[in-house]
C-alpha cells in the first residue's frame, strides 16, 4: 500500500492541503489517538512514526501533537505552531530527529511555567520525511483525567475532554482508542466517549497497549477480545507492544524485534491475524484505513470547501470595498445612492429589462416570494443600446364582465404574485378598483330623499325652480361626503401597498451597510408624502363642493332627460282629463303650479345629479390618482434622494468607514478564501 503512488499521492494532497492551514477552517480526513492519560498514547505514536518522545516530562499530554510522515531522499524534519513565527523559523529545516528540543520549546510556548496554563487547545505540527518513511498523518490528543493534583488548573479536566471531542465527534476523524490491556474494557472511559459520538462504530479502531503487563490466566480473554467476540467493532481490534523505560536508548528496529519476539512467546498469539498486531502492521493497516476514508470523504470536502468559499464571498461582498477614509466613504455613499435612484425610478416607472421581465414571467413562484431584482447593467452600455434593452411593462388587469366589484373586494390584499415583481401593474389594479368602487357608487338617490333635502335648502324661488345653492347642498349630502370617505380608504390602501413594495426593493437593492439608514430615511420620506397626499384629498373634495364641471355631456343628458320627462308628463295628464278639458287645453297654457310642477322639479334635480355625477367621477378618479399617488410617491420620489444627501455625515461614516474590528475581519476572510480556493485547485 505505501509503495502505491496513488496513496503517496492522496497522502500527500491532504498533507499539502493541511500546510496551506486548511485545517484550521474545517476538519479534513484524519487519524486521531485517543485514550486516558498513561494509557501508551505516546508509545503508540513513537512505534508508528519512528519518533523518540520524552519521557521523563508529561509534554505530550499537555497539547495535540500532529505527525505527518512522508516518503523522501533524506531525512528531514520540520515543525510549527500556528501563530508562532520565531519557533516556525526556528525548527523550519533539520535532519536530525531528535524531538526533544521540539517538544521543550512548545511546551515553553504552549504551556509556559508559572503561567498556570497546563494544557493548550493549539496544536504542535511535526513533519518528518526520509527513503524508509511510510505515507500516514496521525494526531496525539491530550490523554484523558478524571482529576487534576495540587497546584494544576482545575479546569484542566474538561478542557482536555473539550479538545478530544472536537476532534471525535467529526465525521472525517478515525478514532484510534488506546485501550491497556490490564484493564477492564467496562470501565474504559475512552470507548464511551468514542460509542457516543459513533453509535455505528465506523470510525473507531480499538488498539490494544502493554499486552505484556496482562497475567497468563486473563490472557484468553484478551485474545476473545482482540478476536472481536466480547465487544464488537467494526473494524475489529488492533493490538501493540509498548517500549518501555528498558528500552530507552534502543533502535526502533531492535524494539520492533523485541515486539515480534513477544508476539511469539505465546500460542494463543497466533490466534491473532499477522496484519493486526506489531507496529508495522498497525502502520499499514492504518494506512489502509485512512486512505479508503480519504477516497469516501473528498467528494463532501470539496463541497465543503465550496460552500465556505461561497459564504466568505458572500461576507466579503456585503462588506462592500474596502473603505479607509472620510472622502473615500462619501464617493461610495454618493455612487450608491445614485444608483438606488436610477433603480428604483425605473422600478417605480415599469421599465423592466428583458432578462428581468422573462426571469419573473417564466418562474411565477419566484416571482411571488422573491424581492424585485433590478441591476445597474443598463447604466454601462450606451444611450441607444439601453433604449433597445428597456420597454415599459405594464399588466393591464383582466376586465370583469359585469363592469364591477363587489364592495368586500375593493380592499383586500391582491394575490403575492401581483404584489411585487411588476408594482406598475399592482397599481393599475388597484387603479381600477378605486375607479369601479366610485361608479358602483354613482348617484342613486330616492326621490324621497331629494324632495325632503329640496323642502329644507328651498327659498323664495318659484315652484318647480332649483337654485345653484340648493344643487350643491344636494350634491354634497348625498355624494361628495361618501366620495370623499371611498377616496381615503383607496388611496391609503395604495400608499400603504406602495410602501412595502419600495421599502422591499430597497432591502433588496441597496447596499446591506447603508440598508438600515435607507430605510429610516424612507419612513420620513413616506410619512412626510402621506400627510401631502392626505391634505391634497381634502383640497380635491374642498375644491369639488363647489360645482363646474358642467360640460356638453352634461347639459346633452339633462335636456334630453327634461324632454323626455315633460312629453311623458303632458301625455299622462292629458289621459287623464275629460274631453271638454282636453278640447281646451289645446287654448290654455297647462298650469305648472302644484303637485305636478313639485314633482317635475325633483325628477329634473335627480337627473341633473346623477349627469353631473357621472361627469365629477371620472375627474375626480383622475385628479385624485394624478395628484396624489402618482405625484407624491412616484414622480416625488426624488425628494426621498434629497433627503438622503442631507443626512448627517456621522451616520454615514459610521456605516462605511473599515473599523479596526472590520478591516481585520476583512483581512481574515480574504485569507481564508485564499486557503480555501488554493486546497480546492489541490483537490
Amino acid at each position: 500500500m505505501f509503495e502505491n503512488s496513488e496513496y503517496q499521492e492522496l497522502i500527500d494532497k491532504i498533507n499539502r492541503v493541511r500546510s496551506y492551514g486548511l485545517n484550521t477552517i474545517l476538519t479534513i480526513p484524519q487519524i486521531a489517538i485517543v485514550g486516558d492519560q498513561s494509557s501508551g498514547k505516546s508509545s503508540v505514536l513513537e512505534a508508528i512514526t519512528r519518533l523518540a518522545f520524552p519521557r521523563n516530562m508529561e509534554t505530550c499530554t499537555r497539547f495535540a501533537t500532529q505527525v505527518s510522515m512522508r516518503m523522501g531522499e533524506r531525512n528531514e524534519i520540520s515543525a510549527r505552531i500556528e501563530g508562532e513565527p520565531e519557533f516556525n523559523e526556528r525548527y523550519a529545516h533539520g535532519s536530525s530527529w531528535d524531538i526533544q528540543p521540539i517538544i521543550s520549546d512548545a511546551n515553553n510556548i504552549l504551556c509556559p511555567v508559572g503561567s498556570g496554563k497546563d494544557i493548550s487547545e493549539r496544536v504542535l505540527e511535526i513533519t518528518i520525511s526520509g527513503p524508509e518513511i511510510s505515507p500516514l498523518t496521525i494526531i496525539d490528543l491530550p490523554g484523558y483525567i478524571n482529576t487534576v493534583i495540587d497546584g494544576q488548573d482545575k479546569s484542566m479536566v474538561s478542557t482536555i475532554r473539550a479538545i478530544n471531542t472536537r476532534y471525535i465527534q467529526d465525521n472525517r476523524t478515525i478514532i484510534l482508542a488506546v485501550v491497556p490491556a490490564d484493564n477492564d474494557l467496562n470501565n474504559m472511559f475512552v470507548l464511551d466517549q468514542a460509542e457516543r459520538y459513533d453509535p455505528s462504530k465506523e470510525r473507531t479502531i480499538p488498539i490494544v497497549t502493554k499486552p505484556d503487563r496482562v497475567e497468563a490466566d486473563r490472557l484468553p480473554n484478551l485474545i476473545q477480545t482482540l478476536l472481536n467476540k466480547r465487544k464488537f467493532m467494526s473494524h475489529g481490534y488492533l493490538v501493540m507492544r509498548n517500549s518501555s523505560n528498558s528500552d530507552i536508548g534502543r533502535s526502533w528496529d531492535e524494539a520492533r524485534k523485541s515486539e515480534e519476539d513477544f508476539f511469539r512467546s505465546h500460542p494463543l498469539w497466533d490466534q491473532i491475524e499477522s496484519s493486526r498486531k506489531g507496529r508495522v502492521s498497525v502502520k499499514t493497516f492504518l494506512g489502509n484505513v485512512l486512505y479508503n476514508h480519504i477516497l469516501k470523504e473528498l467528494p463532501s470536502l470539496k463541497e465543503d470547501i465550496q460552500r465556505l468559499i461561497n459564504e466568505r464571498e458572500r461576507e466579503l461582498s456585503n462588506m462592500g470595498p474596502e473603505l479607509t477614509s472620510t472622502e473615500a466613504a462619501k464617493t461610495q455613499y454618493l455612487a450608491s445612492i445614485q444608483e438606488l435612484q436610477k433603480l428604483l425610478t425605473d422600478y417605480l416607472a415599469g421599465n423592466h429589462s428583458l432578462d428581468y421581465i422573462n426571469s419573473h414571467m417564466s418562474n411565477p413562484t419566484q416571482a411571488a416570494s422573491s424581492p424585485p431584482q433590478l441591476t445597474s447593467s443598463s447604466s454601462q452600455h450606451s444611450s441607444s443600446s439601453t433604449q433597445q434593452n428597456i420597454i415599459t411593462y405594464t399588466i393591464h388587469s383582466r376586465q370583469r364582465d359585469s363592469g364591477v366589484f363587489g364592495a368586500e373586494d375593493d380592499l383586500l390584499p391582491l394575490s403575492p404574485s401581483k404584489n411585487k415583481p411588476f408594482l406598475r401593474s399592482t397599481l393599475h389594479n388597484l387603479y381600477e378598483r378605486f375607479g369601479q368602487a366610485m361608479h358602483r357608487d354613482k348617484y342613486n338617490s330616492s326621490k324621497d330623499k331629494i324632495r325632503d333635502l329640496l323642502v329644507r335648502y328651498r327659498g323664495n324661488e318659484l315652484p318647480g325652480f332649483v337654485t345653484f345653492t340648493t344643487f350643491m347642498q344636494i350634491y354634497m349630502e348625498t355624494t361628495l361626503v361618501h366620495w370623499r370617505n371611498v377616496t381615503k380608504e383607496h388611496i391609503s390602501n395604495m400608499h400603504a401597498h406602495l410602501y412595502e413594495a419600495v421599502a422591499a426593493f430597497i432591502s433588496f437593492s441597496a447596499d446591506p451597510l447603508l440598508k438600515d439608514l435607507l430605510l429610516i430615511e424612507f419612513e420620513k420620506f413616506y410619512s412626510l408624502q402621506t400627510k401631502n397626499i392626505a391634505d391634497t384629498i381634502e383640497d380635491i373634495f374642498t375644491d369639488e363642493s363647489i360645482p363646474f364641471a358642467m360640460n356638453r355631456f352634461y347639459y346633452e343628458s339633462v335636456l334630453q332627460g327634461k324632454k323626455a320627462k315633460l312629453e311623458q308628463h303632458i301625455q299622462e295628464y292629458a289621459k287623464s282629463t275629460n274631453p271638454k278639458e282636453k278640447n281646451d287645453a289645446r287654448n290654455t297654457t297647462i298650469d305648472y303650479n302644484g303637485q305636478l310642477a313639485g314633482d317635475i322639479a325633483v325628477e329634473e334635480l335627480h337627473d341633473q345629479l346623477q349627469a353631473y355625477c357621472e361627469v365629477a367621477r371620472k375627474r375626480i378618479v383622475d385628479v385624485v390618482l394624478l395628484q396624489t399617488i402618482e405625484r407624491f410617491m412616484v414622480k416625488h420620489i426624488n425628494v426621498y434622494f434629497k433627503m438622503l444627501i442631507t443626512i448627517d455625515e456621522t451616520h454615514i461614516m459610521s456605516r462605511l468607514l473599515d473599523s479596526p474590528a472590520k478591516l481585520t475581519r476583512r483581512q481574515e476572510l480574504q485569507d481564508k478564501v485564499a486557503v480555501l480556493r488554493r486546497s480546492l485547485v489541490e483537490l
